[in-house]
Parts: structure tokens; C-alpha cells; sequence
């Protein structure tokens, strides 16, 4: 196989190189980044200030608690004419979301799931900038948003897409595809997103006590649709609905009195559809919570399945259009290895087809903003690349759906998405500090920096005008 380079490898597999000075890479640019992935899933997930789901959740229950209280106070003020008194009362009024800002406590300022969710993505953006090459950081938002979740759904959501990110996806990264997947169903943040836990069944002991709660097809739609099978995997609706029925059951507890199992995934097995279900003929006569995790191991390693998770993997990596010799390679170690991800991530990488394809595919806005920040040494602030991420339309854990942000670049080459990066581009590039553009072009591109790029740099009238043709120019767009 010919030889890389490693702004070409950082370029096609991870989030690009820096713009300082570093030490030549002397191994195997493919190996690089295998070891690299290796590394970064032995990093510990939680950092400072991170709280585990459950605990999150438990903070978040408690602030619904006082909120409704909140409110109830309120009411009996206005009835009464009177403000509401005593302990209780006052913490209310603290609480109420009609009490301006500056009365409340510091502590009292924010709701815990907007503190949670803004520690969350600070914590995030850390990482993407420290990586080495970025490829596991890719791999991470790639199965993030194979799973995806929407911080906008619900105060659950928002409070929980972080911590769901670091529990559910990373440590599973580069372990067996149905290990994550079963973290991925048990997790407090896709069951309410995908409305299982409030999903119940008709026939289930909770729907005859309580006449008009009902199954919910969503999680079992999705979990077949997107997360496994794809749409084309030769399921049909009653396997769904079958599907939806073994889930039942698969909820959260949120019983304050429970402190052991409150905010985590549990079995209510008076919710569940008593008997067996046929999911794609075959009969599942388990009970309980073994039938849909029996359903859910069989998924996980259908042939569809490896199809669906290849062609999204190439698409995502190499080009809007897989070479389907590639996808098929990868498919066929995916079903090999029973989904082990390591081994799937290491024939795509080593795979000549990988390094084939044209750079034709664009950045993602993600990759675009980070790579950029990486790039110029930037250090900004959450919030100034929350705004970038929002104006280009690919904010982390606001997917449009269920089915996460496209990996088909095309979907982002809208004349106005591109008006919209150039200010991008202008706003970093106004920040960075005022080196040798050429000096950092060169580290960051290397050999694929062309003549007409190096001749337009070289005759910018400004350190910032050089580095926004940098961010702008086809080498560092492409990939």
C-alpha cells in the first residue's frame, strides 16, 4: 500500500492537525491511529464536576418536586393575597420560574439539568481539542449519533445526553456492538427519549388497573429501523409492534423513597405484554426482561445489520457514496468477530479502499469547527463554539431526528451553509494569534496544501485573512 501522510490520515479519520510545532510521527500512520484509539478508550470518561445519570436524574426529580411546589405556593398566594411563609415557602418562591434571577441564591439560578448539560459539552469540547489524531473522538460521534439522542426533547434529555454519551457509547467504542446496543436500550436517556418507559402493555397487569396507558411503538420502530437492521432489513410492522411488545417493562424509576434505584434503568413487570412474540419468525417464549434482550442479541447480529452499520461507517469515513467492495469487507468482519467494533475499525482503516477514494467528501460542521479551533490553537470559550456549531446547523446531541445528522456531506453544501462557514472561518480567524500563517498551513495540511492555496495565503493582506483562506480552501474542507 502506498504511503500516507498524516495530515492526510489526521484529515480522512480524525479531527486534523495542529497548527504547533510537534515531533514527526515515525510509525505506520494506520497503526497510529489504532493505537491512538486504543489509548484514548482506557481514558476514564468522567471528569471533573461529572455526575453519574442516576444521580443527575435524582437531582433533576427533586427540582421537579420543588418547582411543583413552587407553583403551588404560588397559586395559594394569589388566592389568599398573602406570600407564602416558612421554610417551604420561601425555597418555593426561589424556585419559581416567575421569580426574576437576581433574587434567587446562586445555587438556585439555574435548573440541574441545564448545569448538567453545559458541564457535559464543556467536558466534551476538552477532549476534541486534546486528542492526538481524533479518530476515536470520530468513532464516539459516530455512534453517538447512530444512537441519537435530543438534548431538546425534555428536561430528561437535556440533563442526560451527556452522561448517556460517556456511559452508553465511549466505553463501548471499540468493545462488541451488542454490548453497547443493550447499554444503549437501558439507558435513562433513550428510554425517554423514544417514549418506552411510559410504554405499556394492553394486556399487562398496570393497563387493567389503570384503563387508557398503552403500548408505545417507538423505541421498537427505531431500535429495528436505525439502530440495527435498517430500513431495509426485511422487517415489517408486526415485527415492530411484536418488538415493542417484549419492551415493555424496560423503564426508569423515579421513586425519591428508592435511593438505590432511582434515575436507573428497571424491570416493571407489571407493565410488560404477558407471552411470547415472533420478531422476523422467530418465536421469543421468554419472560420478562430476557425476551427483548434475547430479541435485541439477535438483532445485533443479523447480516442486515452488518450491512447497515458498515455502509454508515464508510459513508461517515471515506465517501458520500461507499465503495461497496469496502462496505462488504467491513460486513463480512463485523459478522466474523460477532461485532466487534476493534476489529471493525481496524479493517477500515487498514483497507486500501480507504485511502483510495477521492477527498471529495466535505467536513461536517462539527469537524469544520473543531478542526479549525485545533488548527489556529484556538481557546475559546463553550459558548463561542456552541454558536459556531449552532449557526452552521450541527450543535452536539441536537440531532433534526431519531436518525441523527445525515453522513451524506452533500446534505451541508447549501449556498448559505457556505456563506455561513466563511463567517465562521472569519469569526476563528480573527482570534487566532498573528504566527506565520504559512508555518501553520504547512503543519496542518503538509503535502496536500497546493500551489494556488500557498500563492493565496502568501499574498493575504492579514495574519487573519491568511488564516481564513486556510480554513476555507478545498485542502482543509475536503477530506
Amino acid at each position: 500500500m502506498a504511503e500516507i501522510s498524516a495530515s492526510f490520515a489526521a484529515l480522512r479519520f480524525g479531527l486534523g492537525l495542529r497548527g504547533e510545532a510537534t515531533d514527526p510521527i515515525s510509525k505506520d500512520l494506520r497503526d497510529a491511529l489504532l493505537e491512538e484509539a486504543a489509548t484514548q478508550s482506557e481514558l476514564p470518561g468522567d471528569g471533573e464536576g461529572l455526575e453519574a445519570s442516576p444521580k443527575i436524574l435524582a437531582e433533576f426529580r427533586k427540582f421537579q418536586v420543588r418547582r411543583k411546589e413552587a407553583l403551588k405556593a404560588q397559586r395559594l398566594a394569589q388566592l389568599t393575597g398573602t406570600p407564602p411563609t416558612g421554610k417551604l415557602g420561601a425555597e418555593a418562591v426561589m424556585q419559581s420560574e416567575t421569580v426574576p434571577a437576581q433574587s434567587m441564591s446562586p445555587e438556585m439560578e439555574r435548573p440541574p439539568q441545564n448545569v448538567a448539560y453545559q458541564k457535559e459539552l464543556t467536558a466534551k469540547y476538552a477532549r476534541l481539542q486534546a486528542a492526538p489524531f481524533g479518530f476515536f473522538e470520530r468513532l464516539v460521534d459516530f455512534w453517538a449519533n447512530h444512537f441519537a439522542v435530543d438534548a431538546r426533547r425534555s428536561g430528561m434529555t437535556r440533563a442526560t445526553v451527556g452522561s448517556y454519551e460517556r456511559e452508553a457509547i465511549r466505553p463501548n467504542v471499540l468493545g462488541r456492538f451488542e454490548i453497547m446496543l443493550s447499554a444503549v436500550a437501558r439507558h435513562p436517556a433513550m428510554l425517554n427519549y423514544l417514549d418506552n418507559w411510559v410504554s405499556v402493555g394492553v394486556n399487562s397487569r398496570a393497563a387493567k388497573r389503570r384503563p387508557g396507558r398503552g403500548l408505545n411503538e417507538n423505541f421498537g420502530r427505531e431500535l429495528m429501523e436505525l439502530h440495527t437492521l435498517g430500513v431495509d432489513g426485511g422487517y415489517d410492522q408486526a415485527d415492530v409492534r411484536a418488538l415493542a411488545n417484549a419492551l415493555t417493562g424496560w423503564t426508569i424509576d423515579f421513586g425519591l423513597q428508592r435511593p438505590e434505584t432511582v434515575g436507573k434503568f428497571v424491570f416493571q413487570a407489571q407493565r410488560h405484554e404477558p407471552g411470547p412474540v415472533t420478531v422476523m419468525g422467530k418465536t421469543y417464549p421468554q419472560k420478562g426482561e430476557a425476551q427483548a434482550a434475547a430479541i435485541i442479541a439477535d438483532l445485533a447480529r443479523h447480516p442486515a445489520t452488518a450491512r447497515h452499520v458498515s455502509r454508515k461507517l464508510v459513508q461517515a469515513f471515506v465517501a458520500d457514496e461507499p465503495p461497496p467492495e469496502l462496505v462488504a469487507k467491513l460486513a463480512d468482519v463485523f459478522l466474523k468477530t460477532d461485532g466487534d467494533l476493534m476489529a471493525v475499525a481496524k479493517a477500515l482503516v487498514t483497507a486500501p479502499e480507504s485511502w483510495q477514494a477521492p477527498r471529495a467528501k466535505l467536513r461536517s460542521p462539527q469537524e469544520f469547527v473543531i478542526a479549525s479551533t485545533r488548527a489556529l490553537g484556538l481557546t475559546l470559550k463553550p459558548a463561542e463554539i456552541t454558536r459556531s456549531l449552532v449557526t452552521l446547523g450541527q450543535m452536539y446531541w441536537q440531532p433534526l431526528s431519531p436518525a441523527g445528522y445525515p453522513g451524506d456531506s452533500r446534505n451541508w453544501l447549501a449556498p448559505d451553509a457556505m456563506t455561513n462557514r466563511l463567517d465562521v472561518a472569519q469569526y476563528m480567524a480573527a482570534r487566532a494569534k498573528p504566527e506565520d500563517p504559512m508555518a501553520i498551513a504547512d503543519r496542518v495540511l503538509g503535502d496536500l496544501l497546493t500551489g494556488s492555496t500557498r500563492e493565496a495565503i502568501g499574498r493575504a493582506e492579514s495574519p487573519a485573512q491568511a488564516y481564513a483562506l486556510l480554513l476555507m480552501s478545498p485542502e482543509f474542507q475536503r477530506r
